[in-house]
């Protein structure tokens, strides 16, 4: 069915086998499904996160198309969860919403389709991939190895050859640091499955070190409270500072205290 479509960069489409030539397809809402494994990111989204895009959309406009990629049952959103909720809100409330001067509808929603996934394992790195911009939290992050450890266990049950690090790879699935890995997972011997740590197991030895430290450091406290330091130079002042300054990021690094926290 031709149609008038403008994109984003002010082209005018006459027709949307034209519009498909740009990379932005205009697609049923229905078709559009959930990707279950968005659940892991899920836990940052607040109801507040909600009500400000679903503003933002009723005075803007969509600002950018849905990310999605081809399956058997439909399109699996890859980033714009979010957006598809707002959007369904606002269809049911009969408003009217417009992409880049387009009225939307629920038979005409703007998306990207990335490309075709075959496998769980490819969504899952499609949808990391995707939301690679998140601050998350540890909650998250153990979501995210936990499921990049099965998608792991699976590789290797096929017979798939493991080069490099098992931890590396394995953190480079799930988009962490190797040192998060570290702490979540038994890797046991090489090319065999590995695990999740007991994760109770693992929070109560994490809660004793954490203990430990902060008992040294409220003694390094009293220490630099009471240190006169009217007699250092400059240069002694300097030496001090250079040193400690490593010494607060292994700290922070001990006590798992993210600079965006602070």
């Amino acid at each position: 069915m031709d149609r008038q479509i403008s994109l984003i960069n002010n082209e005018e489409f006459d027709s949307l086998d034209k519009a498909k030539k740009s990379k932005i397809y205009f697609l049923c809402l229905q078709d559009l499904k959930s990707n279950p494994l968005n659940q892991i990111y899920e836990e940052r989204d607040t109801k507040e996160d909600l009500e400000e895009l679903i503003l933002s959309i009723r005075e803007n406009g969509l600002q950018q198309p849905l990310t999605v990629s081809k399956s058997d049952t439909g399109y699996v959103l890859l980033s714009g969860h979010r957006r598809m909720k707002a959007l369904s809100r606002l269809f049911a409330e009969k408003e009217e919403v417009k992409y880049n001067g387009i009225v939307l509808g629920e038979d005409n929603i703007p998306v990207i389709i990335q490309y075709v996934y075959k496998t769980q394992e490819e969504q899952f790195r499609a949808l990391v991939a995707s939301n690679c911009y998140r601050h998350l939290s540890k909650e998250t992050n153990m979501k995210l190895i936990a499921e990049a450890v099965k998608i792991y266990n699976r590789t290797l049950s096929k017979g798939d050859l493991d080069p490099g690090r098992t931890r590396d790879n394995i953190a480079r699935l799930a988009n962490v640091s190797g040192r998060s890995v570290q702490r979540y997972v038994d890797f046991g011997k090489k090319g065999e499955p590995v695990k999740m740590k007991d994760s109770v197991k693992n929070e109560t030895v994490q809660q004793t070190e954490r203990k430990k430290l902060m008992k040294r450091m409220a003694s390094m406290e009293n220490y630099f409270t009471s240190m006169d330091t009217s007699n250092y130079n400059q240069d002694d002042l300097q030496k001090m500072k250079a040193e400690a300054i490593p010494l607060i990021n292994i700290i922070m690094q001990r006590l798992d205290i993210d600079v965006g926290e602070l």
